[in-house]
């Protein structure tokens, strides 16, 4: 009558699941936003600093491109994480979001204020090789 009673069944332990240690998209989408513009500027020096200033205009048009797709991005994220603070909390997101807002709608500013100047400047590029077209036709 001292029956032992049996034994509970062995379950083996399982890992903890990985979504414990990410980090929330708000968190990731501000951190992003205050990367991008420092990852533009790194890539232009790379690039500048690889091709001693003489790089083609094709590789000009691609980082130039690349620079302001990253600026862009950074702002979209700022904004994203902005509206995920409401779900995720401020902590370690409101500063880096609006940095990254601020920092980005900075550079989007300066690129929208340098269209205009660039085109004028391209305008008159043009001329000036027009003319001297002239020139050189003329004088052989």
């Amino acid at each position: 009558m001292n029956a032992v009673p049996p034994l509970p069944p062995v379950i083996p332990s399982q890992p903890a699941p990985l979504t414990t240690t990410r980090k929330p998209f708000a968190f990731q989408a501000a951190q992003a936003s205050l990367l991008a513009p420092l990852i533009a500027f790194g890539v232009n020096i790379v690039v500048n600093a690889g091709s001693g200033n003489q790089a083609s205009a094709a590789v000009n048009i691609i980082t130039g491109s690349l620079s302001v797709l990253l600026i862009v991005l950074g702002f979209a994220f700022g904004v994203a994480a902005l509206f995920g603070i409401r779900r995720h909390g401020k902590k370690g997101i409101m500063g880096r979001a609006v940095s990254g807002v601020c920092i980005n709608g900075i550079l989007i500013v300066f690129m929208a204020i340098s269209i205009p100047v660039l085109m004028k400047a391209a305008e008159r590029a043009k001329a000036r090789q027009r003319q001297n077209g002239g020139q050189e036709q003329a004088q052989p």
